[in-house]
């Protein structure tokens, strides 16, 4: 395990009445052999724990038990499962990545450096952060680019290891699909396209670092989330919304006087019944059609693909179902905070 490098938090049930426990086996779809070691975690957080010498594992997810697991392994494909029960075992079949690395177009090494260079812009991002962020194993990383349909894309059979310096995390990220096309029409009208998938999990690395360090890493961390995709979810979880006119609604803290987000729509919207509060941890908002957001002078869009999308309390949510555009599509690696992230820590 020399390559997985990031420290997992593994929990312990002080209460058993509250303990919730994902239990299950870890196998080779195209072997039914088990796996050892595998990675069992909650996406975006820092709870985790691995499979046992037999593909056993054991994780405590008290607290998360509405969130997907992620499971991970060298040269496997992630398998995500959005619903589980603590009252059943699972066996979980990845799936390797051979025949996707055996497609890979190796590529000339001068090719290979501008390629890591857009790569970087799009997983890493642009901003003051990501200048403060090392891809600590770039040589793992493998490009295959279509000059017809002027295509890149990126694969990796080992976790990227991120350290995030701005932040104070290191970040290992298993990259499932990365598709960035750039292209420009006869009325030299320049589109842009970028998909990216996959699933990670976080060390925070303020432990380790000298006092000034420490301070630094944490004001970065409180700069990083106002305006913030998760910032965004977890006021409309606390659901102070304020009507606005017919088309928009004003999204505060806990002090309805400190306007953070307005929210825009072509169709009437409604702030006493935007949001649906599903349980302690999760609701939903219904589709309004196309939404503008902004707070500040930041602009954003969201499109919901369903007709109404669930979200948790700390701000996760599913990233098929929404489509962002604006400042919030701009956030990548280098914004990352994780789920169990305070404000004021």
């Amino acid at each position: 395990m020399k390559n997985l490098t990031t420290t997992i938090i593994f929990l312990v049930c002080f209460s058993v009445a509250h303990c919730q426990t994902f239990k299950g086996t870890v196998y080779d779809r195209s072997t039914d052999s088990t796996i050892s070691f595998a990675v069992i975690y909650i996406s975006g957080t820092s709870i985790g724990t691995y499979s046992d010498i037999k593909g056993n594992f054991s994780l405590n997810i008290s607290g998360y038990s509405s969130m997907p697991i992620t499971i991970s392994m060298l040269g496997y494909y992630s398998f995500t499962l959005p619903e589980h029960s603590s009252n059943k075992i699972y066996n979980i079949y990845l799936t390797p990545k051979i025949k996707e690395l055996n497609e890979v177009i190796v590529t000339a090494k001068g090719h290979w450096k501008t390629y890591l260079r857009v790569f970087r812009r799009e997983f890493i991002g642009e901003n003051e952060n990501a200048l403060d962020c090392d891809i600590m194993n770039e040589d793992d990383i493998r490009f295959s680019y279509n000059s017809d349909s002027s295509t890149l894309r990126a694969f990796s059979s080992k976790p990227i290891l991120i350290k995030n310096k701005a932040l104070g995390y290191t970040i290992t990220y298993y990259l499932d699909k990365f598709k960035y096309s750039r292209k420009t029409d006869e009325m030299h009208v320049l589109t842009e396209t970028f998909i990216m998938l996959g699933n990670y999990i976080f060390n925070d690395d303020l432990p380790a670092l000298s006092e000034s360090e420490r301070r630094r890493a944490e004001e970065r961390r409180r700069e990083a989330y106002p305006g913030s995709r998760m910032h965004f979810f977890r006021l409309l979880y606390l659901g102070n919304l304020a009507q606005n006119g017919k088309y928009n609604i004003l999204l505060s803290e806990n002090n309805p006087d400190s306007n953070v987000f307005s929210i825009g729509s072509k169709t009437v919207i409604k702030s006493d019944s935007f949001i649906i509060r599903k349980d302690s941890v999760s609701a939903c908002f219904i589709n309004e059609g196309e939404l503008n957001v902004r707070f500040r002078t930041r602009y954003s869009r969201l499109v919901l693909k369903a007709d109404s999308v669930c979200f948790e309390k700390n701000g996760y949510f599913d990233p098929v179902e929404i489509s962002f555009s604006g400042e919030m599509s701009q956030q990548r690696i280098s914004d990352l905070l994780p789920f169990e992230y305070q404000l004021n820590q």
